[in-house]
């Protein structure tokens, strides 16, 4: 690696990180994502101190799963599609106050989010279906949440964004007239289109409490990435009543080449950490983490870049106490890994961690920062069987790998037993 021992160290102490939940227990959570009112959410029971999971059960959501159509025609990779279901991010969440927790998961079938109560002191798996309420548009894909205010991003048709207060001690919510449409160039059909077509992925807060949305594809869509450059679309948001306002701006361009963007986080400066699918020279095989600072202003000013070295990059986690970034590359099954310095610059560290877990999806980090967790959706593999990898992660942008657990997550001719289609396990939260 090219930092130095002493530049990492004054990194790690200047980096704060959030203590392990002070609670009894700690949970992780993900979705099976089945259609026709069978979705429901394996729960895990987490051990904090070496970050191990042990199977407790299963919750039905009241909704149906989805997935979005491969069209060989328009879509340039062979993807099946249990391999990516939803094409997005943040499909399940935990929010809600101090004192109660509130879990949220898409029913992207049914087009509604379910909501979850469990009260802090109570077992594991005691989870109550509060309701199911409608997200205002279809395709739910994308779940974030701050302060109170949660936010769906619907993929369907032209794109919506739907907003509700969350009442933390009943995890009810309540929509209020903050809808506002993606303003995507490409509509995208109820049947879902295609996996790469112009769908939104993933919806957040920014540092000044705006909201932002990655879309993959503004420019119609389809399997030549020149000129399909995708958009980073930042919203204004009212801090009193949640409302969405204008547009304060659209970006994201590499001259003669797509991009792709996918996910995002950011870091501890608020610089936006941003995955470009299709990276720098617009080819599926080279994935690319961007560092993007003044995101709410326009533009936003683009600092620094480095090319994941893996296919269908889509998926990112920093590491606040070692200054890492961590991606998982569907199509290389593997998990890149990069380093940020303090002068937000990134460079590739690894590009084949992970062990060889099979279209890796979705990530999420233990509250400590010590433990990585990944879904494995196994659409590639001979038995079909989706799986958790948990990892420590460690001081050089590493990843040592603490289990891998089958359990709660049944194959595909498990769940394809009655005739069903199967859509894929999708999102992961954790508690």
């Amino acid at each position: 690696m090219s930092y130095s021992s002493k530049s990492y160290k004054e990194a790690k102490s200047s980096k704060s990180c959030t203590p392990d939940s002070p609670f009894n227990f700690s949970t992780v959570y993900t979705m099976d994502n089945q259609p026709e009112n069978q979705n429901q959410i394996s729960i895990y029971e987490r051990d904090q101190q070496d970050g191990t999971l042990n199977f407790i059960s299963t919750v039905a959501t009241g909704g149906s799963g989805f997935q979005l159509q491969f069209d060989p025609a328009t879509d340039p990779a062979p993807l099946r599609p249990q391999q990516d279901p939803l094409a997005s991010t943040g499909s399940i969440i935990v929010a809600g106050s101090e004192t109660q927790k509130c879990l949220l998961a898409v029913n992207a079938g049914s087009n509604t989010v379910s909501m979850f109560k469990f009260k802090i002191g109570a077992a594991p798996d005691e989870l109550t279906l509060v309701g199911t309420f409608a997200t205002g548009g279809t395709i739910p894909v994308s779940i974030t949440e701050r302060n109170g205010l949660v936010y769906v991003l619907n993929a369907g048709g032209n794109g919506s964004i739907m907003g509700f207060n969350l009442v933390p001690f009943t995890c009810q919510l309540f929509p209020f007239d903050a809808s506002t449409s993606t303003e995507l160039s490409q509509t995208v059909p109820d049947g879902g289109g295609g996996i790469l077509t112009a769908t939104p992925t993933q919806i957040g807060f920014t540092p000044e409490n705006n909201i932002l949305v990655t879309i993959k594809q503004t420019n119609g869509g389809g399997p030549d990435f020149e000129n399909q450059t995708g958009s980073l679309n930042v919203y204004e948001v009212n801090q009193n009543d949640g409302t969405i306002g204008s547009l304060i701006q659209t970006s994201l361009s590499r001259e003669g080449f797509g991009t792709l963007p996918f996910s995002f986080t950011f870091d501890d400066s608020g610089n936006l950490l941003l995955i470009e699918l299709a990276g720098i020279e617009g080819s599926f095989d080279r994935g690319v983490v961007s560092v993007m600072a003044n995101i709410d202003s326009n533009p936003p000013l683009l600092t620094s870049e480095a090319e994941s070295g893996a296919t269908a990059t889509c998926w990112i986690e920093y590491n606040p106490l070692t200054s890492c970034i961590y991606t998982t590359n569907n199509g290389s099954r593997s998990i890149s890994s990069f380093y940020l310095n303090e002068d937000s610059e990134v460079e590739l560290v690894s590009n084949d961690l992970g062990g060889g877990l099979d279209a890796p999806t979705d990530m999420i980090q233990s509250s400590d920062s010590k433990y990585l967790y990944a879904l494995s959706t196994g659409a590639q593999t001979e038995d079909l069987q989706p799986l958790i990898y948990v990892y420590e992660m460690t001081g050089d942008c590493g990843l040592k790998q603490v289990q891998v657990i089958a359990d709660g997550l049944d194959d595909e001719a498990t769940r394809s037993a009655d005739g069903g289609v199967v859509n894929g396990y999708v999102g992961l939260a954790l508690f």
